[in-house]
């Protein structure tokens, strides 16, 4: 600085500026005093309005140039309390061509277009703009704030100690740093770090990414992150994405994962948060399993156990069927020739009653018997329903068959009279019912016939005891099968009493067991479950966990499940009660108040143990409010606090004869106006109406208000009321610690965040390159490349699940039916007489599987006993082996 210069406090621009030591003061200056110096640099301004200027500001110093300045020659001015010095000797600080400066040591280098702005700012390159206390712009760069720093090309600096270094970078709000070239440093200490030469993730790893990344956008810094807010949905490749953008892409990847759960069964759950299904229980043959394979590994151990079972079970099949087959005794015969069937042709008796113990039973397998006076035949419900079709047919009159098998009264018109019953009009038909009477008597006689040989019970298949009166079927017939089947299909076998149900059981179990079982199952089951009109039971829903399931097996894989992790929980929680308990005596622990209870404010260093103050060692460097300081910063500062007590002094010295404050503005307030308030320590005010109230705030543009302590706000009514806080754009509103809205309206929700739209005016962030480290923005590009890689991981993982369950399944039906077709071809053959033996052969197939078997059977001279072996080898080559013996008395 020139020794004729001296520094002094300006007021309206809230920094020091450089004042000529040949003014005088006389107290101080009146604001029409200051108004005064205003309007004549407005005057001045005006009448060189079509030249290009460079314009000093000083207190009574002349600054040097030509007065009539041109584009070859510098015009300068100087402005002070005294009035206005045009002409003169140069300020050392306003040379240059086309440049504004202002503020004491403001040093535009002697650069072109700069515009200096402040105490000690600095413009190094051409068309740089400095605004802010020792604030510093590089060629075509924007430093605005205290401290600011644009040095690279084309760069812009706006707030506290703000750097911009990269060339076309932006570092907006306190502390905020943008080194790399062409990057975006966005927010209260944000910087830009990234690699950008590192590879952009890529989950799905052969898909080409959209969008190489030429800069860096950052809206914090590491351990200082911030969420981007009020982002409308991307819909180019480059274009950022929002959370509902990735949820619903996360919903179709849950919905495959949860489908494939629930194929695989067993209780299996698909983990949302890992992207892993949970193991399946199974439950086999009495064990649980955790897997398919093995389930079916059980499973194929037990089908061929039952395999060995009917191989041993088919001898005596046989025996049961070929006795049954023969029909040669019991009450119920069939004659080998004819083939029919007779019930009791052998013995007494007049009355055939099916009733059992259980109360009477329904006879099915009825074939149609004959319909006349005399017959003794029985009537199926098939005839009586085909009856009384007829007979409303016959009867006319608009009878119909109602839906109990009853016949609906007929409407007759006889004689022109309507009668509605049979008797009425049976009178003029009687001829021919006597006609039909002496028809049914001719076959009493046949039916009658037919009607002892059944009753007798004597002869047949079916024969009763006299003296028990126990009915046996086949008794005196070999065969294992007892077929009620005809030539229509099946047959019901009903009144069936109800057979003994344990485990060595082989009585039949009638519909009512069944049912009476079915319902105790569903009883017991609980959950809604209930008996089905087919004897099915329903599946029970159980609530369990929030969840709802329709098994108890899932219930209990549920519930053990949660109680295993409680579990866990619990002995987790008990060893860690027991360290704190350990410890807790040697803690350091809040006061006390004086009842007794916990001071939650207050905590004292020292206690019992401890008789004077306690030195706390190892203390990190305090960075927020409220953190505790160390000795080396408070050493820091108070090296600075002497400093500074010394440069006051020397300051106090020197305005004791000055006034206390200097205006400087224009006549349109373009850049500084004299009635901004800049309250807040070191803060800086631009534009009209503009408040800084905030410590190290900065204000730009018309109402603009940075109220918050470090925060910046640019644009004709923005707001910036939260520490740290950051607003850029016309009416944005950042009320959050440590956030940042961006653009026209942008409003924050939280802090620590980034916003550049509203809740009701989202925007597209655009042009994102794709992320390469885990706070990084993604673009839509990577969120479509990362979700069609889950969703083709899902598809391949559930197929291959799928494929290897169907081929176990597979590989079980086939080992079964290749068993059956073993057993089914195991030849089962008796000797015709005593002492004889019957070698045979015999082959079978079943579903696909096949076998073929030897085997031989022994008759004993005595004819008593049997000795029957057999071998079969099936299309598997599993081969199975069968010996039996029997006695006959």
């Amino acid at each position: 600085m020139n020794k004729s210069y001296k520094s002094v406090w300006n007021e309206a621009l809230g920094t020091w500026i450089a004042a000529s030591e040949l003014a005088s003061a006389r107290g101080k200056a009146s604001r029409s005093v200051v108004l005064k110096g205003i309007a004549a640099v407005a005057l001045i301004a005006a009448a060189q309005a079509g030249h290009a200027s460079t314009i000093g500001v000083g207190t009574g110093g002349a600054p040097g140039g030509s007065a009539s300045c041109d584009t070859n020659n510098s015009a300068t001015v100087g402005v002070g309390p005294n009035g206005i010095s045009y002409g003169g000797t140069a300020l050392v600080d306003g040379n240059g061509n086309w440049s504004t400066v202002a503020g004491c040591g403001a040093n535009a280098n002697n650069v072109t277009g700069a515009t200096v702005y402040g105490a000690n700012t600095t413009v190094t390159g051409d068309y740089g703009t400095a605004v802010g206390l020792g604030s510093i712009a590089g060629n075509l760069a924007t430093a605005v704030g205290v401290q600011a720093q644009a040095s690279g090309t084309s760069s812009s600096a706006l707030g506290f100690n703000a750097v911009a270094a990269g060339s076309d970078s932006v570092a907006l709000g306190v502390n905020a740093s943008a080194s790399a070239d062409n990057s975006v440093a966005l927010g209260a200490g944000s910087t830009t770090t990234a690699d950008l030469s590192a590879a952009a993730y890529n989950p799905a790893g052969s898909r080409a990414l959209v969008g190489v990344a030429k800069g860096e956008v950052s809206v914090g810094s590491a351990g200082n992150q911030r969420r981007v807010t009020n982002v409308a949905a991307g819909s180019a490749s480059t274009d950022a994405v929002n959370v509902s953008q990735l949820k619903n892409e996360a919903g179709k990847s849950n919905n495959i994962g949860t489908s494939a759960a629930a194929a695989i069964g067993g209780g299996a759950t698909y983990d949302a948060l890992t992207g892993s299904i949970s193991q399946p229980n199974y439950s086999v043959g009495g064990t649980t399993v955790n897997n398919v394979g093995d389930a079916v590994s059980n499973l194929d151990d037990r089908v061929t156990d039952n395999t060995k079972d009917i191989a041993k079970n088919a001898t005596s099949i046989a025996d049961v069927q070929n006795q049954i087959s023969s029909g040669s005794i019991g009450l119920v015969q069939q004659d080998a020739t004819t083939r029919e069937i007779t019930v009791g042709r052998n013995t007494d008796g007049t009355v055939m009653n099916v009733a059992g113990t259980a109360g009477n039973r329904t006879v099915t397998g009825v074939a149609a018997g004959a319909v006349n006076a005399s017959s003794v035949d029985a009537i199926n419900g098939g005839q009586l329903y085909a009856n009384a079709g007829s007979v409303s047919k016959a009867l006319g009159g608009g009878s119909t068959v109602n839906a109990d098998g009853s016949i609906s009264q007929p409407n007759y018109s006889v004689g022109g009279v309507t009668v509605n019953n049979v008797g009425d009009a049976v009178s003029n038909l009687d001829d021919r019912v006597t006609d039909n009477t002496k028809d049914i008597a001719t076959n009493a006689t046949g039916i009658a016939d037919v009607q002892n040989q059944i009753s007798s019970g004597s002869v047949g298949l079916v024969q009763q005891d006299a003296t028990t009166r126990e009915i046996t079927v086949g008794r005196n017939t070999d065969g294992t099968v007892m077929n009620v089947a005809g030539t229509a299909g099946n047959r019901t076998v009903t009144g069936v009493a109800a057979g003994a149900v344990n485990a060595s059981s082989v009585d039949a179990i009638n519909g009512g067991q069944l049912y009476a079982n079915a319902d105790s199952v569903s009883k017991a089951l609980g959950g809604g479950s209930m008996v089905n009109a087919d004897g099915s039971i329903s599946q029970p829903n159980y609530s369990v966990g929030g969840t709802t399931v329709h098994s108890v097996g899932e219930a209990v894989s549920n519930l053990d499940d949660r109680v295993t992790d409680n579990t866990k929980e619990i002995t987790n929680l008990q060893g860690t009660l027991g360290d704190v308990g350990t410890q807790l005596s040697g803690a350091v622990q809040y006061d006390r108040n004086a009842d007794g209870s916990m001071n939650f404010g207050s905590v004292t260093l020292g206690g019992s143990l401890s008789a004077g103050p306690v030195v706390l060692s190892n203390v990190a460097n305090g960075v927020n409010q409220y953190d505790a300081v160390n000795y080396g910063q408070l050493s820091t500062l108070q090296n600075q606090v002497t400093d500074i007590r010394g440069q006051v002094s020397s300051l106090n010295a020197q305005m004791s004869d000055l006034p206390s404050s200097t205006t400087l503005g224009s006549s349109d307030s373009a850049v500084v106006n004299a009635e901004m308030p800049g309250t807040g320590a070191a803060s800086t005010a631009v534009g009209a109406g503009g408040v800084a109230s905030g410590n190290l705030a900065t204000a730009i543009g018309a109402n603009a208000n940075a109220a918050g302590d470090n925060a910046l706000a640019v644009g004709a009514n923005a707001a910036a009321t939260g520490a740290n806080s950051t607003a850029i754009g016309t009416g944005s509103q950042a009320t959050h610690s440590n956030s940042v809205a961006l653009g026209q309206g942008s409003v924050t929700d939280r802090d620590d965040s980034v916003s550049v739209g509203s809740a009701t005016q989202p925007r597209q962030i655009t042009h994102v390159a794709a992320g390469t480290a885990d706070t990084d923005a993604v673009n839509v590009g990577q969120m479509n490349s990362s979700v069609a890689q889950g969703v083709q991981q899902a598809n391949s993982y559930t197929d291959q699940r799928f494929s290897q369950t169907n081929q176990a399944i597979n590989d079980v039906a086939k080992n079964a039916y290749a068993g059956i077709a073993a057993a089914m071809a195991m030849p089962n053959m008796t000797p015709s007489g005593p002492g004889r033996t019957i070698v045979a052969a015999g082959g079978a197939t079943y579903k696909g599987g096949s076998a073929a078997a030897v085997g031989a059977t022994y008759r004993s001279r005595n004819n008593k006993w049997l000795v029957n072996s057999a071998v079969s080898v099936a299309s598997t080559g599993d081969v199975g082996v069968r010996a039996q013996v029997g006695y006959e008395f």
